[in-house]
């Protein structure tokens, strides 16, 4: 084969994988034309929801199911809520929803299903959060996969299931999704990407050199700042959970996850920062479709300013889901 033909099928290649970037993963129509098509229309179905529960390493697990009335076993997102949250966390101002709850809502309109779990220690969950580190929060999420795919598959697609992660549930969920081939896609809010870095922010140096100076089984009050301000509140948290700062790093784990990943970032966070330099960590030892999204808000998108910017958040994740899960 001469040169010439050489070079024209190495630029037809190169021209048929930029069309697959630009279009997305089913080269049907782009996550950007998705999003712009549902961002403000109508809902297209109403959907039930339900408290449903089972049981990892003996503690019972409590969780909301949300299913569209769509007629047909819907792709299913199970969403995961950040540090010291609830699968109800943050009401947002001017509605009588939580985040996570709104993000559901939304997600059913839209065709999916999805499963807010409260992790242990957490919420109406078994335990107390001082027993919580990145690694029950791993185990209890690769527990709600088993559960969709073993108990919820009669109302679910449990062969199309997304993941969604806000801030410390972002680290969680790329871990599952690195772990557990059933996950077919991620969207990861905020999300931790250097625990050390992070963690130093919110619990200082002095509280994370506390913490590992814990006795097995120990645990302490910790003070939580943000900006270098004591919020007043104190958390238990035990050697496990500083422990695990060191011995998971998300970036390391999103280098073995290869299916479908959306970060989504806002340029003004104050605990997961510098953004959206964060954010691009994760496209850097990514390997795979991708899209990093960033958004003029705070760490968890202006929830308590109202619903545009979180709305934005949620609708790009939406539209991302529609373009990568089946």
């Amino acid at each position: 084969m001469n040169s010439k033909k050489i070079w024209l099928i190495i630029t037809c290649l190169l021209v048929f994988v930029f069309s697959l970037s630009a279009r997305g993963q089913n080269n049907g129509p782009s996550v950007e034309d998705i999003y712009a098509n549902i961002r403000y229309s109508a809902p297209q179905y109403d959907w039930e929801e339900s408290m449903v529960t089972f049981t990892n390493e003996g503690m019972t697990l409590v969780c909301s199911l949300t299913i569209p009335n769509s007629g047909k076993n819907s792709p299913v997102i199970i969403t995961l809520n950040g540090f010291a949250g609830t699968r109800d966390e943050a009401p947002v101002a001017g509605t009588d929803e939580g985040i996570l709850k709104r993000n559901a809502r939304i997600l059913a309109e839209q065709g999916f299903a999805s499963l807010r779990v409260d992790f242990r220690g957490s919420g109406d969950s078994d335990g107390e959060y001082q027993m919580t580190t990145f690694s029950t929060q791993v185990s209890d999420t690769l527990a709600a996969v088993d559960y969709i795919c073993s108990n919820l598959k009669h109302q679910v697609n449990s062969k199309s299931i997304g993941i969604v992660g806000f801030s410390q549930g972002g680290l969680v969920g790329t871990t599952v999704a690195a772990m557990d081939k059933r996950v077919n896609s991620l969207v990861i809010w905020s999300p931790v990407a250097s625990p050390p870095h992070c963690y130093q922010g919110l619990l200082t140096q002095d509280g994370i050199q506390q913490g590992l100076a814990l006795s097995e089984g120990e645990f302490d009050p910790f003070g939580i700042y943000v900006n270098g301000q004591y919020v007043v509140v104190d958390i238990s948290l035990g050697d496990g959970f500083f422990n695990d700062l060191f011995n998971i790093d998300p970036l390391a784990e999103i280098r073995k996850y290869k299916d479908p990943l959306m970060v989504i970032v806002g340029s003004n966070d104050i605990i997961v920062w510098p953004q959206p330099a964060k954010g691009q960590l994760y496209m850097t030892y990514h390997d795979g479709f991708e899209q990093l999204v960033t958004l003029d808000a705070d760490h968890a998108f202006n929830y308590w300013d109202g619903t545009e910017k979180l709305d934005d958040a949620i609708f790009w994740g939406t539209a991302w889901f529609i373009n990568t899960l089946k």
